[in-house]
């Protein structure tokens, strides 16, 4: 009996499964086909990542997302599994490597894309190779219901026909009922296990804010997360272009993405967000993004989303880390007339009134005073239990019912006085009391509603006119540029008969998540050092650890191997190639903060708390290092004798000169002239950051090289006094 428990700690560095994966992993190992929709963040991947860990053989992944194969690849090689992907971004000669390992049924993982299996040849040599299982990722693309339905994946359907024995598992973040048995019916799944998760995210929280000046919003709102990585979305290419301007021009690192982009910018963009070298990345919310980045902390929609299915997709992308998340729209009705003509372009009339409902229902979704957790659940046809979530605008700050009657009654006068021939943007400058050249000349600044609203703002009155638009009082007319029409009903309000009641929400618009008890010092610490480590191996910063592990580090301070494998997503692979550098950033910052008390849980798992930094026993792996340091090897033999890698084996060798006398040559490690550069470097940038040095040395120092001689000089008074002169 395969002890997966075992596996799942010793590898995925996880004490227990979350909901549905136990049983989606024994239905796996067990030969059954799976079908599992799971919202983003539930962990679906180590739902065929942990079998395919076990089994001979290993699986076939078969996803659209080629921007996301990478990090994926490299995610899955930080723990130890023996991983690759196969796609057009590879050269020829790398392919035919991979597809030879591939029929050797050498890889625990394999990644593909869905067009991969149409190339003429390809499927035989698949059939050819030796593995457990198929995995189907982002299955809702084989639905023509979903919300990115792929003609690639049509072709999908072939996999059971072709591979009649092995199991197949589907999975998917987003997926009504309906989209869920085409799912099934296409991919002929036998009796799968069915799985369909909660669609609930407790850790995001929704919030909805009338659209005005939308970049100074989003520029606002970035600003209350300072440090903090997100995603702004915007409708068009020109929109995505402009904001990303904007936020550059006012000091937030911020950078474009979008199809018009070549596709090497649009992958170094992406690259350079996935590894916090940029706050924020902005994007049409029209292009399907890879993004696998854990510690996304907000994502911002300046414009509105065509459906709720999409929305939820995309604000999916926040929090993967199950750490609290923001997820703000901006909203306009407005945005109703410019993703119309999208809808209206469809050629199957079906497709056109089903686009429209769902716009429809997304308006609703922002202009209703009603939960929004329950608005979005709904949708995927689950029911809220609760009264109130607690994590959305509408059930923290609650709504006051305002009578508006006498606001709705200055903009019905102005639409009536101006014969019901005008758009938004001109009956709010009447209101407003504007001095246009188009009002003068109409003689609109001699109407008596003209500049009676001034005090108010522009805003305002554009969000009685979209409350007015929801409650039925007034209709828009016409195509890009619709004009503003009395109903019966709002003929009734303009002339006294009724009044006007709409909703307002009270109190801060702010999110509120939960209390940040970790320690934020040591946390920005640890950021730094995993970016570094990071740049060094050439991968993304979450790929070593999620900000949920960072945050957990901060709050127990392991001090040896045992309490820092406690940490949730530590496991062997990951302490032995980065505990030693992160353990040592750890003692160093307890050493200088001697009033810290470790948690209960922490201090329990401790043998022995010392007054400073840990020095080297024969448990650590760092005596590993240091003993054969002793007999003369360099980094590189180290790394080879230990299987490690370089950049580990120089972490353990920058704390144990950090400590001290410990008996070991510098010079072994670097010559005396390259010492004094790399010293005077130090001098000049601080100790704090490698990358700065290493880009001063012009290629002749790497940051290996940069971690032991940084170690050296922390751990001496007078680094220079053995050099001549």
């Amino acid at each position: 009996m395969m002890d997966i428990f075992a596996q799942l700690q010793r590898v995925f560095g996880f004490s227990s499964f979350r909901n549905n994966q136990e049983d989606i992993v024994e239905a796996i190992l067990a030969g059954r086909d799976v079908f599992a929709v799971m919202p983003t963040g539930g962990g679906k991947s180590l739902c065929y990542q942990l079998p395919a860990s076990l089994l001979s053989g290993g699986c076939i992944v078969i996803s659209p997302l080629i921007s996301l194969m990478k990090d994926q690849v490299d995610a899955a090689i930080a723990i130890g599994l023996d991983a690759a992907y196969l796609n057009s971004t590879l050269t020829q000669s790398k392919q035919q490597e991979v597809m030879a390992k591939m029929q050797r049924g050498g890889y625990q993982l394999l990644y593909l894309s869905p067009e991969r299996l149409a190339l003429p040849g390809f499927l035989q040599r698949l059939k050819q190779s030796p593995f457990a299982f198929l995995a189907v990722d982002e299955a809702h693309c084989i639905s023509e219901w979903g919300h990115d339905f792929r003609p690639d994946y049509l072709a999908l359907s072939r996999i059971r026909e072709e591979f009649p024995h092995l199991p197949l598992a589907a999975f998917t973040a987003t997926a009504t009922e309906k989209v869920q048995e085409d799912i099934t019916r296409r991919l002929h799944l036998s009796e799968p296990l069915l799985v369909r998760a909660s669609f609930d995210r407790p850790n995001l929280f929704y919030q909805v804010v009338p659209r005005q000046q939308v970049n100074k919003q989003i520029a606002e709102a970035i600003r209350e997360h300072k440090g903090e990585a997100g995603i702004v979305y915007r409708l068009s290419r020109n929109d995505v272009e402009k904001t990303a301007a904007y936020l550059s021009a006012r000091g937030i690192t911020a950078l474009p993405y979008h199809a018009g982009l070549e596709a090497g910018e649009r992958q170094s963009n992406q690259e350079a967000f996935n590894r916090d070298e940029v706050q924020v990345i902005v994007a049409t919310v029209a292009f399907g993004m890879g993004i696998d980045k854990s510690n996304v902390r907000f994502v911002i929609h300046g414009d509105l989303p065509k459906n709720l299915e999409s929305y939820y997709q995309e604000t999916g992308r926040a929090g993967r880390d199950n750490e609290p998340a923001h997820c703000l729209l901006f909203y306009s009705r407005g945005d109703f007339f410019r993703l119309r003509p999208f809808i209206e372009q469809l050629q199957d009339q079906q497709e056109r009134e089903f686009g429209l409902q769902q716009l429809r229902r997304m308006m609703a979704f922002a202009e209703q005073p009603k939960c929004r957790r329950r608005a979005v659940l709904a949708y995927f046809d689950e029911e809220y239990g609760q009264e109130n979530c607690g994590a959305c605008d509408i059930c923290v700050h609650g709504i006051e019912e305002i009578n508006g009657t006498i606001d709705a009654q200055k903009v019905m006068s102005a639409i009536y006085r101006t014969d019901q021939r005008f758009g938004v943007g001109h009956i709010v400058d009447i209101v407003y009391g504007a001095k246009s050249k188009r009002i003068v000349s109409l003689g609109h600044d001699q109407i008596k509603t003209y500049g009676v609203g001034r005090k108010e703002g522009k805003g305002h009155w554009r969000s009685v006119i979209d409350a007015l638009l929801a409650q039925g009082l007034l209709r828009a007319e016409g195509g890009e540029y619709p004009l503003l029409k009395l109903t019966a009903a709002g003929e009734e309000v303009l002339f006294g008969k009724k009044d006007f009641i709409h909703h307002a929400i009270l109190g801060p618009e702010k999110a509120v998540g939960q209390e940040d008890s970790h320690d934020q010092d040591l946390f920005s610490r640890l950021q730094l050092l995993r970016r570094e480590m990071a740049d060094a191996e050439g991968v993304p910063p979450y790929v070593l650890f999620s900000d949920r592990s960072l945050r957990e580090m901060c709050c127990r301070y392991p001090e040896n191997e045992a309490e820092f494998l406690a940490v949730s997503g530590v496991g062997q692979v990951k302490l032995s190639q980065y505990g030693a550098a992160f353990l040592a950033v750890i003692r160093d910052y307890l050493a200088e903060h001697p009033e810290i008390e470790k948690g209960p849980q922490a201090a329990a798992e401790e043998k022995e708390k010392q007054a400073g930094p840990k020095r080297l026993s024969s448990s650590d792996t760092l005596t590993e290092t240091f003993v054969l340091a002793q007999e003369g090897l360099g980094v590189e033999e180290i790394a080879a004798r230990r299987g490690l890698k370089p950049i580990t084996i120089a972490g353990h060798l920058e704390q144990i000169f950090q400590q001290g006398e410990n008996g070991l040559d510098i010079l072994c490690f670097v010559e005396p002239d390259l010492l004094e550069e790399l010293c005077a470097q130090f001098a000049a940038h601080g100790m704090a950051r490698l990358k700065p040095v290493v880009e001063s040395m012009g290629g002749r120092a790497d940051y290996d090289l940069a971690r032991i001689v940084r170690g050296y000089l922390e751990g001496t008074d007078t680094p220079l006094s053995f050099l001549p002169g």
